[in-house]
């Protein structure tokens, strides 16, 4: 596979349209997750955030998995099985809310490898630097994209933390990366 920096992308053909919704991820999911990303060393790694979403799309993390997978230091792949896995695991009306994964350095933005490995259109996919090593006020510093207008927009620092904020509250983790 090639590495990550010789999978840029084109800038979007038209800008990204802020949304109403808001993904509540609880301070103990967003622990779970910089743990799953760094015990992958130096190696990137794909997890996602499973929940409740309301009526009008607002979800709130509830599930934090790490599904088997093949990792390098410049990208990850999970096989549809791997992932059918976790899902077919999952409590009843648990929904997919985030496909997370780390990058090797600072860029956060999605690379074409990055767009064709996202599961679903529905979620949002976040990019941790230097394999979840990296720690600020979250969301800083993370990729926050979100699918829309045919096109996973990279969401700036105010759009990210309006769409995306730490809450009270439990999450459960799985990590069936290693046998």
């Amino acid at each position: 596979m090639d590495a990550e920096d010789n999978l840029r992308r084109p800038p979007p053909k038209r800008p990204y349209a802020p949304v109403d919704q808001v993904l509540k991820v609880p301070a103990q999911a967003l622990e779970a997750t910089l743990s799953l990303l760094q015990r992958a060393g130096d190696r990137e790694s794909g997890l996602f955030w499973y929940g409740a979403r309301d009526a009008a799309g607002n979800g709130i993390v509830r599930h934090v998995a790490a599904p088997r997978q093949t990792m390098s230091w410049g990208n990850f792949h999970i096989a549809p099985e791997a992932l059918a896995e976790i899902v077919h695991r999952l409590p009843q009306g648990c929904k997919p809310l985030a496909q997370v994964h780390s990058h090797p350095g600072m860029r956060v933005e999605h690379s074409n490898y990055d767009d064709r490995m996202m599961s679903s259109r529905r979620s949002l996919s976040l990019v941790f630097p230097s394999y979840g090593a990296s720690r600020g006020v979250f969301p800083e510093g993370i990729g926050v994209h979100e699918w829309q207008i045919d096109y996973w927009h990279l969401l700036g620092d105010t759009e990210a933390r309006r769409r995306v904020v730490v809450t009270d509250g439990s999450a459960t983790m799985e990590d069936r990366r290693w046998p």
